[in-house]
This record gives C-alpha cells, structure tokens and sequence, in this order.
C-alpha cells in the first residue's frame, strides 16, 4: 500500500520520537478520532515541538488524594511514559467551571493554593468560563448543521426516552428489531429533535435572552444513535441557569454541560493528551463525536483507573456530607483524604508525589492499601522529623533517690539518633520529677512485658540510669497518678533492663495531642458508609507533655506544619489551631509497632476497662470481707438467686425451687472457700 493510502490514526501529528502507543486508548469503529491533514498542519504550528497536557478539576469541592495522583500524571509520569524531555513538557492548568451553582471563589482559590502546594508549576491558568463566548458560537454553529436542537421535554421526559432506548438496546442484543412483537414500545427520540433549523436558531437564541425559565427547555445533541452506546444519547449541550457565575460574572444565563465543554477547550488549547479516569472510557465515542461534527483538532485521549484506597472515600458527594453535618471538623480536617486535610494532618507534597508514583498508573481497577501511604511517609519522616521525647497520657514519678545519683544535670539528646555521633543535639534536663507515659506501666508484671510494674527495673533513655518502680500512688479510679521510684546505674543483678521508657522532665510542656486513625472502620466502604464511621478515629488527650527543647529559642511554639517524631509513639506535626498559650499536635502517622505500646489505642481502651472492671470486683469484695462463710450465699450479692441452702451454707436450689446439680454445688463450695480465706485475712487484720 502507498504511503499516501495509510490509514490515518490518531496522534498522526506526533513526532517518532514520542511514545504514544504508552498513552493509546480504544481506536473507535468509525474515524471520529482521526485528524486531518490541515488539523495536523495547524496544531504543529500552534505547539511546534511541545507535548501538551491538562489537569481540569471543577471548582465545585477541594482538592483530594485522587487529584494529586492527576496532577502527578498530567505534569509529570505521562511525559516520563511518553519518553518527552522536561524542556519539551507543558501542562495546562484549567478550572471547568461550567456549573455556577455549585462552584464558589472559595474553591477556585483552595484548587489554586494546592496546586502550587504540591509544587506543580503550569504553563497558564484558563477557566472554561473565559470560552463561554466561543462556545456558545460553536454551539450555534452546530445548530446550523442540523446537529443541535432546543428540547422543552422534563427531565423525567427525557429519562423515560433513555429506559426506552435501554429496552431497544436490549432487545436488538437478544436478535429482536422493529415490528417484532417482542419490541419495546414507545420512542427514545425527543418529539423536538426534527424541529428545522430556522426554529432551533431562533429558539437557542431566546435562551439566551432568557425567555425560558430554568429546566423549561435545553440544548441538545443531534448524535449518532446508530450504535449500542447510551452516551450518544443526544446529550444535553446548554440548560438555563439564572445563577451568577464566580469567574464570569452576571453575563450568561446559559451555561455549557462538561460534556459540551471539555472536549471542546482541550481542542481549543491544542491538548496532545487528554488523560481522565475509566468511568470516562465509555464517552469516547461522544468525545470525538462532538470534536468531528465541529471539524476542529482532536487530542489523544487516554483512561487510567482511578484511585482507590483502604479506609478512604473520595465521592464528593459523601465528602461534602461529611462536612455539613459536622462529622468532622472542616475540609481541612486531618482525618479527610483532601489536599488540605492531609496536609494538616502532616503529609508534605513530596510525600504525596512520591506515593503516586510509587502505585504508578494502570487502567485495572485496585485497592490500594493505606499501609503503603504510610510507609512512604514514615520513611521522609525518618530523615526529615526532628526527635524529642514525649508523654501521651503522663504519669508523675518522684526519684528518692536523685540527688545520690548524680543529681539535676542536662543530657545532650540526639535529634536524629540514627546518625550517630553526627548528630546535632538538643539539651534535656533530668530533674528529681520526671514523667513517663501511662502506656509504659502496669499494675501486674508479665514475661513479655518490658515497661515498668511495681518492684521491676526499667533503663530511661538517654540517661545512664535505671529506675524501679517502689510505690504506687493511685487515685480514685484506681489509675496510678504518681509512682515512687529510685535509681541506680545498674539494677542488683548487673544486668541493664530490656525496657527502655521515653521520659519528660518536670518542666514539660502540656500539649493537646489530637490522635488520628482511619476515618472509616472498614476497608472497603460501602454504600452503608455512615453507619461505617469510626467512631475513635479522633482521640483527642489535652494534658499530654512533651520535652521544652521543642520551644523556639524565644520560647514561643514551634510554627505549624512543624513535625517531630515522638520517640517510640508515633510523628506529630503542629497543627493550625495552635495559639500563644495552648499547644495542639496532630498524630501524622505511628511508629512501626514497639513491644510496648506508646499510643492510646482502642487495646488500650480495653484494658482501662478492664482494670476499671477489676478495681471494681475488689471494692465489691472488700465490702463482704465480714461477713462469715456459712452466710455468704444467704446474705452475698447473689442471696436472690437461691431459695434453699445445706447446713454448711451451700445453695441446694435455686429461687424458682429447681434442685441444683452436683457439680454447680461442687463450684459453689470452691466460691466459699475463697471467701473463707478472705474472711479470716480480714479477722487477722482486725485483731492486729
């Protein structure tokens, strides 16, 4: 075949040296897609050697995690993909604003705060509403052609057409066609739609006068209904909105729909590559439809999944819920997968960037795990986070034996141990009160616990000693408030402790410390998703205490968006809420899992519990200490149980007269002798 007899493809006009076929998507059946040759001719003469992109969010919402993996495709890996050198590269960067009633100045500036944010430099900033004029000239051109035409059906009207056009799909899949009397009745086609000419120029036009009242009447598509694909459902190309535009001003009552517009302004920018998400793969066919019957440039168009994450939701539908019914404190909320919120929660735009391309991009639909999200922070964070030490929940400790040990003296701590002697240091004094996390403390001692129980020796960190724990100081709901300890180089056996315990001197400083965890309690969330919330996935903990060396040397607090990384509990950034006299610290992301746990988790909610619960058994014993064996059943907590007992105390039946077996006896008696030991401690203790 003759060079001239080729074929033609689409992305013709690129040069060899660029790899499309890394960015090539469904070739359609018809050449919709294809450009001319002058279309080719006037496109090199617009980009000369340049390989252009766009990212379009719709200033109707912030910014999320799904768009940072966008902007990192379409200023960055597309061109890595598409082997074109960094000078060559040019990224549009273009608000869609087509929808007035939901878009706000609020967004348009958020959009434009994050963008810059995450470091992404575009080569002009364009708004759809700048085009508003041009199109709505291609509009009417397309009226001229017969290809438009004002529909005045409802949109319940226009839906009924579509369920038609479903069954009629259907029933030509299942070998069925016109006239069969298996085929569905009634039409897919507007009863507006050969309406002539003339009398569709006249109507837009009264449109755009504003002589019709909203959804009174639309712009429709005259498209190419031949094939299988309901997006060439004659989709709507203008609808009346009397509603002022935040970008545009009072100037159009008329307004664009995405699917009009988008097509349109990557043509009029001299788009190479137009890269959107999947649930896009199917409007291909309308895409280039619309670019064919306007006769003008068409871009390359390619669909990459879109991101999907453990424990996250990205519908901005379920996020604008979120916020207006106050589940959690703002767009910006830590806790929220936007821009905003991540950043406030710690996350830095290299961070971001550096997780999308890690995932990278694919066009199979996946569930990302969080964990790799936070290992990619964890490990920035490790070189970046300044160390110091701190205490979530803190617990007193008075050393009896301080100044015997080498008294008040300043440690030069490490701020980065994992240099070594490289590293620059912070100065932390050991004064005779120190404090230790209530994490790091049991009541009950276990093999396979390396904190500090009562009599058990532990190493502090960084200061050559070891403490024991010698008293235990509790308060009325049996938590220890204040321990008794003493020091010694080394404990009696010669050997340093396993347990190595973080401390804050007496002078710590209290902080709020705001621990955030997964927003949703499941993986995978479901359409149920409110009822999927977790309800712990903010612990807020106000008089946690950390060591003064954070302070600025005027002694102010550090600035916000400044992280440290709290020895064994977990990264923390200085959140925005921050003021002169009150300190608040966001949980970023924890540690890799200690044998000891440093966090207030639900575990251990668990064991509060449980220790509340066991306190509680003890108190309700103590308070039958007196009374003797043989009357404990009769005259103990459960005396209503039981109806009839044997001389020695022991319950025969129950209250409602059933005989009790045996072996419920046998265990009743062992109950007793427990108590009998407790009733004869209680009568030495009172003779003595």
């Amino acid at each position: 075949m003759a060079a001239e007899d080729t074929p033609r493809m689409p992305g013709s006009w690129l040069p060899p040296s660029v790899k499309k076929s890394a960015l090539e998507g469904r070739k359609l059946e018809r050449d919709w897609d294809v450009t001319s040759v002058e279309q080719d001719a006037e496109h090199a003469k617009v980009n000369g050697d340049i390989v252009r992109t766009r990212f379009p969010p719709e200033p109707n919402g912030f910014l999320h995690i799904g768009h940072a993996k966008s902007m990192n495709m379409n200023f960055s890996l597309a061109f890595e993909k598409l082997g074109v050198p960094p000078e060559k590269r040019e990224t549009v960067f273009r608000f869609d604003d087509t929808n007035p009633e939901a878009e706000s100045k609020e967004y348009i500036e958020s959009i434009r705060e994050d963008v810059e944010w995450m470091g992404w430099k575009p080569a002009r900033t364009t708004y759809a509403s700048d085009y508003f004029s041009e199109l709505h000239s291609l509009a009417t051109r397309l009226v001229k052609k017969g290809k438009c035409y004002v529909c005045f059906q409802t949109s319940e009207e226009i839906e009924a057409c579509r369920e038609v056009a479903k069954k009629q799909l259907s029933a030509i899949a299942q070998g069925h066609s016109p006239g069969d009397p298996e085929w569905p009745s009634g039409s897919q086609f507007s009863p507006h739609r050969d309406a002539d000419i003339e009398t569709n120029l006249r109507l837009f036009e009264d449109m755009r006068k504003g002589k019709f009242a909203e959804g009174e009447c639309c712009l429709r598509m005259k498209m190419d209904q031949s094939g299988s694909n309901l997006n060439m459902f004659d989709q709507v190309a203008y609808r009346v909105k009397y509603h002022p535009h935040p970008h545009a001003g009072h100037g159009w009552c008329i307004y664009p729909t995405y699917d009009f517009t988008h097509c349109v302004q990557d043509s009029l920018e001299h788009v190479d590559f137009s890269i959107c998400t999947l649930e896009f793969e199917s409007r291909r066919e309308s895409y280039y439809w619309l670019l064919d019957a306007l006769d003008i440039f068409k871009p390359m168009v390619f669909e990459m999944s879109r991101l999907n994450i453990e424990y996250v939701v990205l519908s901005k539908r379920k996020l604008i819920k979120l916020v207006q019914t106050g589940r959690v404190r703002g767009w910006d909320d830590p806790r929220m997968p936007t821009i905003k919120g991540l950043r406030r929660r710690g996350l830095t735009a290299s961070m971001l960037n550096k997780f999308c391309n890690s995932i990278g991009v694919t066009r199979n639909e996946n569930l990302i795990e969080y964990t790799r999200l936070e290992e990619v922070i964890r490990q920035e964070l490790h070189e970046t986070a300044r160390r110091a030490m701190a205490v979530l929940d803190p617990i007193k400790v008075r050393l009896t034996n301080h100044a015997e040990e080498g008294g008040e003296r300043v440690i030069q701590v490490p701020d980065f141990p994992p240099l070594g002697a490289a590293s620059p240091t912070h100065p932390v004094t050991f004064t005779s009160e120190i404090f230790i996390d209530g994490a790091d403390f049991r009541f009950e001692d276990s093999s396979d616990y390396y904190g500090l129980a009562p009599g058990k020796w532990v190493s502090l960190k960084y200061s050559s000693v070891c403490m024991r724990c010698d008293e235990v100081i509790s308060g009325p709901d049996g938590r220890a408030v204040e321990l008794v300890a003493s020091l010694a180089a080394l404990p009696p056996t010669g050997k340093r402790p396993k347990g190595i315990l973080q401390w804050v001197p007496s002078t710590g400083i209290t902080f709020e410390a705001r621990l955030y965890n997964h927003l949703f309690s499941v993986p995978e969330v479901t359409s149920n998703w409110e009822n999927e919330l977790n309800p712990e996935s903010e612990v807020v903990l106000t008089k946690s205490m950390v060591d003064p060396s954070i302070l600025n040397p005027d002694g102010s607090f550090p600035a916000k968006e400044t992280h440290f990384q709290f020895e064994r509990i977990a990264n923390f950034v200085v959140d925005k809420d921050t003021t002169s006299g009150h300190l608040v610290m966001n949980r970023t992301v924890s540690l890799k899992v200690n044998k000891i746990i440093a966090t207030k988790t639900g575990e251990d909610a668990a064991k509060d519990a449980k220790r509340k619960e066991w306190l509680a058994q003890q108190e309700k014993l103590k308070s039958l200490e007196n009374i003797h064996p043989k009357d404990f059943f009769r005259l103990g907590p459960d005396a209503e149980k039981y109806s009839k007992f044997g001389e020695d105390g022991i319950p025969t039946h129950l209250a409602d007269g059933t005989a009790l077996t045996k072996s419920a006896m046998k265990k009743l008696k062992k109950d007793q002798g427990k108590h009998a030991n407790r009733y004869e401690k209680a009568q030495k203790r009172a003779e003595a």
